[in-house]
């Protein structure tokens, strides 16, 4: 699907999160009616959250990321950054759970002024919240490196103990074949892919479960060697390509 340039008024936090929703919808190769079916949210609104004109909620974000296998945790994380910088009505409505709404113009549409006033405060505590949140985030394109594994954001320092069950390798980390890894997922499916790389006689870099760009292009560089859509992206087909290693 050929996607329109995304609005000037997004930051790099904003494009970070609607790339990557985009990259999800394209890889599952699911339609926006197919969208619609499977979630609450109709293929109008899952058109404007691709297209960056309207904020998801994070109800929406939650089915996409169930309903293509991906990372739940890693892409509210992307949400919760891209959320401080958004426009804050579309904010405001989409924290409620509602599709964000055009107000016609017209007599009353104002409304009175207490619920300015209040409309206000609430917008001054979604955004207090979401400065908070990023300040535990930090920076979401790179998760601190100091971090434990079992930790919130899953980055941290992980060994690699090979075992094989039948032909297939594992490197001590995750014993998954399906769930999709990709740029700016974390945890320890990550460790896993990269333990694997190394196999490959790849370069992933540290193992410490931030699938990064590096590690993005050694899997992109596997996914070549073997005659596979080169997109980065690790779903069954690349899984069963780690895992069969001499």
């Amino acid at each position: 699907m050929k996607w329109k340039a995304l609005p000037p008024s997004l930051d790099a936090n904003g494009r970070r999160f609607v790339s990557t929703l985009r990259q999800l919808k394209d890889h599952s190769g699911l339609t926006l009616k197919a969208l619609q079916a499977k979630t609450y949210f109709s293929a109008s609104s899952w058109a404007r959250y691709l297209n960056g004109t309207a904020f998801p909620p994070a109800a929406a974000v939650e089915a996409l990321a169930r309903i293509t296998d991906a990372d739940v945790g890693s892409l509210l994380a992307l949400r919760d950054a891209a959320e401080k910088t958004w426009n804050a009505d579309e904010v405001s409505t989409a924290a409620a759970g509602h599709q964000p709404e055009r107000t016609k113009k017209g007599p009353g549409a104002d409304g009175p002024p207490i619920r300015v006033l209040a409309l206000s405060l609430a917008v001054g505590m979604l955004l207090f919240s979401a400065v908070l949140s990023v300040a535990l985030i930090l920076d979401i394109h790179r998760p601190p490196p100091g971090s434990a594994p079992g930790s919130d954001n899953g980055v941290g320092k992980y060994d690699c103990h090979y075992t094989r069950r039948g032909d297939l390798l594992f490197g001590g980390n995750s014993t998954t074949s399906s769930r999709q890894v990709m740029l700016n997922s974390t945890g320890p499916d990550v460790a896993e892919v990269q333990c694997l790389l190394v196999r490959h006689r790849l370069s992933p870099g540290d193992v410490d479960g931030y699938y990064g760009p590096h590690t993005q292009a050694q899997v992109e560089r596997l996914q070549e060697q073997d005659h596979l859509p080169a997109d980065g992206v690790v779903g069954e087909d690349t899984w069963r390509l780690l895992r069969h290693v001499q």
